[in-house]
């Protein structure tokens, strides 16, 4: 489903990608593993258009997603959620998910003032699938409710009902354990390897609980420095000398 290939992105003087590549198939959970500054989030960055790189390729199925625009990578059928929270805080649950749809489902500005029957249908359905979503992640006693004030764990799962609204069939979860307590972890990790089936997802996961990463990832991919150092199924992953040194240290 996902092929990145030969990728490299400078700034400047610094190489944050150097020849990364992977693939992951259809269906898989793939995590993105690697230490503060391996190029994770970069990667990501490349991959829903916020950045360009200087070469390489990434495609997905039949699409050359570098030659879309940003707002055309959404439309793919590839969404995102964010390592820090990217929520409107003053608008509510229920409003922040529906922003999820803007110009992927949700109808143009003039067939919506008009009030054309198609725009209307169209509208309907978004916030249809919102609700559904926030009973489904346990957000309808909330819908209401600004984001501001709600509890850390509440957003993330508000973050992930925008990325699900838009229908897409690769989902890319930015440490989505971040901040979360353990309790909270487990319940994350069963609740991605419930939606990847429930909605016949694939799932990139970048994340630095490897708990999370080892108990849902079919696949994994390790990075540091801007390169791909093992490539695999996690246990052979967790075992690899490279892998071990980037956490570690070489003496380990």
């Amino acid at each position: 489903m996902l092929k990145v290939s030969d990728v490299v992105l400078r700034f400047g003087g610094v190489t944050a990608l150097n020849q990364v590549g992977f693939e992951m198939a259809a269906g898989q959970i793939c995590g993105l593993i690697g230490p503060n500054g391996a190029g994770k989030t970069s990667l990501f960055n490349c991959v829903t258009g916020v950045y360009r790189p200087d070469s390489g390729s990434i495609r997905y199925g039949d699409v050359d997603v570098l030659a879309l625009r940003r707002h055309q990578v959404v439309r793919s059928g590839i969404a995102r959620t964010f390592q820090n929270l990217a929520l409107w805080p003053s608008l509510s649950v229920l409003e922040n998910t529906i922003i999820g749809a803007h110009g992927v489902r949700q109808p143009h500005l003039v067939p919506s003032l008009i009030g054309w029957p198609g725009s209307r249908r169209a509208t309907r359905e978004v916030e249809r699938d919102a609700w559904d979503l926030l009973e489904r992640l346990d957000l309808l006693e909330v819908a209401h409710h600004p984001a501001a004030g709600l509890p850390f764990g509440t957003l993330k799962r508000v973050e992930l009902a925008r990325a699900l609204v838009s229908r897409p069939s690769l989902l890319l979860l930015d440490e989505p354990a971040g901040g979360l307590t353990h309790a909270e972890v487990a319940d994350l990790g069963a609740l991605i390897r419930d939606l990847r089936d429930e909605k016949q997802l694939s799932v990139l996961v970048v994340e630095h609980h490897m708990g999370l990463v080892m108990g849902i990832c079919d696949h994994v991919v390790a990075m540091d420095f801007g390169k791909t150092i093992a490539d695999g199924r996690p246990d052979e992953v967790q075992r690899h000398p490279d892998v071990v040194a980037a956490y570690l240290g070489r003496s380990a």
